[in-house]
């Protein structure tokens, strides 16, 4: 089930022309569905989405694919007949899940109660055309790289320069990314070339961390979400999916990590010994403005703002705590921390009715380990190998340790809803008998 909706109970409607029906439809429906996949939603709720909407206009059998880079949907029709439609998506897009919960509820008013196809596609362009507010892009950036650079071991000194530098990275996403032909290309012009600033600028501020000053304005970029991702949707059985995702996320850290070792080589400047992160109380209180910005950064909608930080502050301090007090590793406190952070978004996403994402990314995100991702690239492009080895593991452990905990929750309310659904309908048919 999709949070706080319940499936439609109405009659599969009858439609005189089903063929032409389809015909306009699928369009529709693939124009939703690379829609969401762009504004961030992952593969398991665009596919049951486009499922419920055909079935709910008139389909015997909807067989929908996504993947990261392209939809297939097969509507098949009463008598046999069917229409298959595929799409290529052709860009990253931006994580905004205000459109994101727009475009699930337009989904979910189009299953519970069919409206025309032409009224459907009007709304739809509606929710298309609003574009992402630049003003939440900037001071969400600036406030997360400020805030990160400071949970992640830096200084104050570190949080004001990438503050300053996240707002030429936002300018960078407005204006260069539309140019650039891949976020491969992108992730790399751009992180040259605030690369190239951030050395400039560490000639003249004494006592400023690069690395730290990196790590905070990476954070904009670093694809340790998709990453959580792929690995969540590798778990959950969307293996193609999960893969290539995966993958992709690789080769944007690496293009990340590229373009800034590429600009510090081109300035001559050596950056320092590997820092440890921040205490336990510089932490917490950094997590706070650090899951807020990303809220913003995101396009939460401004009256989940609050509760989507709340969620991202105790995630970290279960983290903190369980490392603290039971186990030291990074595995088992990330896995504990993100039970809870998937357990908390089922919750609020059934009483905002909201896509589960809107919380659960917003919750992790101290968990995601740009830190760990950064070092281990730049330990590979060192050639420090052994180094490189420990940083990949312990990324490896807060990826695994995230994409498990969620995954755990997901199977464990996936089964409890079918077990609700087998029930009611045996004691539907006990009553009908």
């Amino acid at each position: 089930m999709l949070p706080g909706h319940t499936a439609s109970i109405q009659p599969i409607p009858s439609f005189a022309d089903a063929d032409a029906l389809a015909g306009k439809l699928l369009p529709c429906l693939l124009d939703m569905g690379e829609a969401m996949i762009l504004a961030g939603a992952d593969v398991n709720l665009v596919e049951k989405l486009l499922r419920r909407v055909g079935h709910a206009y008139g389909a015997v059998k909807m067989n929908v694919l996504v993947i990261t880079a392209s939809i297939i949907v097969t509507m098949t029709l009463p008598g046999g007949r069917e229409h298959t439609q595929t799409r290529r998506i052709e860009n990253a897009g931006e994580t905004d899940f205000g459109k994101l919960e727009k475009l699930t509820n337009l989904c979910i008013d189009a299953y519970r109660d069919p409206i025309p196809i032409d009224e459907l596609k009007l709304r739809f362009e509606d929710i298309r055309r609003v574009p992402f507010p630049k003003s939440a892009l900037f001071a969400g950036g600036v406030a997360a790289a400020a805030s990160f650079a400071v949970f992640f071991g830096g200084s104050l000194v570190d949080g004001a320069v990438a503050a300053v530098f996240a707002v030429v990275m936002c300018l960078l996403i407005v204006y260069l990314k539309p140019l650039t032909p891949n976020t491969i290309a992108f992730n790399f012009m751009a992180c040259a070339i605030t690369g190239l600033m951030i050395g400039a600028a560490s000639l003249v501020v004494p006592g400023m961390s690069v690395d730290m000053v990196i790590i905070g304005v990476i954070m904009l970029l670093i694809p340790g979400v998709a990453m959580t991702n792929a690995t969540r949707d590798m778990i959950s059985g969307d293996t193609i999916a999960g893969v290539m995702r995966f993958i992709e996320s690789l080769i944007w850290a690496s293009a990340i990590a590229l373009g800034f070792m590429a600009s510090l080589w081109i300035m001559g400047i050596q950056t320092g010994e590997f820092t440890s992160n921040a205490g336990p109380v510089v932490s917490l209180v950094a997590c706070i403005p650090a899951s807020l910005a990303f809220a913003l950064f995101f396009d939460v909608r401004r009256s989940l703002l609050a509760i989507a930080t709340v969620g991202g502050v105790v995630t970290w301090a279960i983290y903190l705590l369980y490392s603290e007090y039971v186990s030291a590793d990074a595995f088992t406190p990330t896995f504990v921390a993100s039970c809870f952070a998937a357990v908390f978004s089922e919750v609020l996403a059934r009483r905002f009715h909201t896509p589960t994402s809107t919380f659960f990314i917003t919750s992790v995100i101290p968990l995601v380990p740009g830190r760990a991702l950064y070092f281990t690239m730049k330990c590979a492009l060192m050639g420090s190998w052994e180094q490189c080895g420990g940083f990949g593991l312990l990324t490896l452990q807060f990826v695994l340790g995230i994409a498990l905990g969620v995954s755990a929750v997901w199977a464990i309310s996936r089964t409890w809803s079918n077990l609700r659904r087998e029930r009611a309908e045996r004691r539907a048919r006990e009553g009908a008998s």
